[in-house]
């Protein structure tokens, strides 16, 4: 196994023993070639891992003024976060799909 797929499973890790989910707009892979491109956390300067150790300290201490990103319920990075999170976040995007209106293009011969 190679340093990116280590890093993937830490993370995968990480979210399991902390009762805490990926952010569905994450992909750990990606994730760890940043890490590995940043030289630590992507995210915070002079955080030289990921999962730092900071992730649940910060997940409570993040506020974003608005639901669903609220305190505790992501962290600073946005790639870890709660049940809360991920509930509000698929009801809205269900919210956005059923808005999104779809008009064909009519192409008009001549």
């Amino acid at each position: 196994m190679g340093r990116r797929e280590e890093i993937a499973e830490s993370i995968i890790k990480f979210a399991q023993d902390n009762d805490l989910e990926i952010h569905p707009g994450q992909d750990p892979l990606k994730w760890a070639d940043l890490v590995i491109k940043k030289g630590g956390c992507p995210c915070v300067p002079g955080r030289n891992h990921c999962p730092c150790e900071f992730v649940l300290e910060d997940m409570k201490e993040t506020d974003h003024r608005s639901p669903p990103f609220s305190p505790r319920n992501r962290c600073r990075c946005g790639l870890f976060c709660n049940q809360a999170f991920i509930e509000e976040y698929n009801r809205l995007l269900a919210e956005w799909k059923s808005r999104r209106k779809w008009t064909p293009k009519l192409k008009v011969s001549s």
